[in-house]
């Protein structure tokens, strides 16, 4: 019997991909998408497994990366360090075969090409209780999207994609982690999305920027500026008092550690009302 679902939404207590998941799994490196902000790359270059930015845009697939083999106890994300991009759709389809036909709960983390979602969907239809799909959609504005992430889907073929998973059937969840802007943008992918959601809204920063981000061109530069303004602390309490109500929304690490330090006190003259300490286990 696969395993139960509902799984994908316990509470977990890591930071980053492991509020989401138990295990991460890849079967390459480097990613076509080119996301101005990416760890993954930022990881490599610090550890100077690749040379350049452009390096990273060229992937290739591990050997022997054909999946997990046996049945783990938790969440498998795949992947969580490259995407599942055209290049990598048929390696993918392998693997994800290999680790959902032994009961595994996955993951799946992408910035959607409707051509490989429509390929996931029909090979992966008798997993589909053991499958949440959450796309990752930082803004609606193609834009902004285009300045951050290059060479990614824009943000329409991201909404036809999950329309296309949540109407076959399968669990979805939406990521706007990183934001790539501030309140207004981030509640207009929340409005965008909700009816096609059947799980959660994860919401979180844009992580460390000037540290992964090549701030080279005033182009970027004011970027990243534009950025810090618009995910000051103030205006992520604002959204926090915007959508904490909402049942769907989920707040990464970025967003509970500043509201859980006590600038709530700045929204609610008793910090119980606000419930975030108790609910995450973060107190002040």
């Amino acid at each position: 019997m696969p395993n139960e679902p509902a799984n994908f939404d316990q509470a977990r207590t890591g930071h980053g991909t492991k509020e989401w998941a138990d295990i991460n799994y890849n079967i390459g490196k480097g990613c076509a998408h080119g996301c101005l902000y990416c760890y993954a790359c930022h990881i490599q270059l610090r550890l100077k497994r690749i040379s350049s930015r452009e390096e990273w845009l060229k992937e290739t697939v591990k050997p022997k990366a054909i999946g997990i083999k046996t049945r783990q106890p938790g969440i498998i994300m795949y992947p969580s360090s490259h995407d599942i991009t055209p290049f990598y759709l048929d390696q993918s389809i392998a693997a994800l075969h290999q680790m959902l036909s032994v009961g595994n709960q996955v993951l799946i983390v992408s910035k959607p090409h409707i051509e490989c979602v429509r390929t996931l969907v029909a090979q992966l239809a008798r997993y589909k209780s053991q499958i949440l799909f959450r796309f990752t959609i930082g803004a609606l504005d193609e834009a902004l999207v285009r300045l951050w992430e290059p060479q990614a889907p824009p943000p329409a073929e991201r909404l036809e994609a999950l329309d296309y998973v949540y109407a076959a059937g399968f669990g979805t969840s939406v990521s706007i982690e990183p934001m790539l802007a501030g309140v207004d943008e981030t509640l207009r992918v929340v409005e965008a999305v909700k009816t096609h959601v059947s799980k959660t809204i994860w919401i979180g920063k844009m992580n460390r920027i000037r540290q992964r981000v090549d701030m080279s061109t005033p182009e970027i530069t004011r970027a990243v500026e534009s950025i810090e303004q618009q995910q000051s602390d103030k205006e992520v309490r604002r959204l926090y008092s915007f959508l904490n109500d909402n049942p769907r929304i989920r707040w990464k690490d970025s967003i509970k550690q500043i509201v859980a330090a006590g600038s709530c006190r700045n929204l609610f003259s008793d910090l119980s009302h606000c419930g975030l300490c108790d609910r995450y286990g973060v107190y002040p």
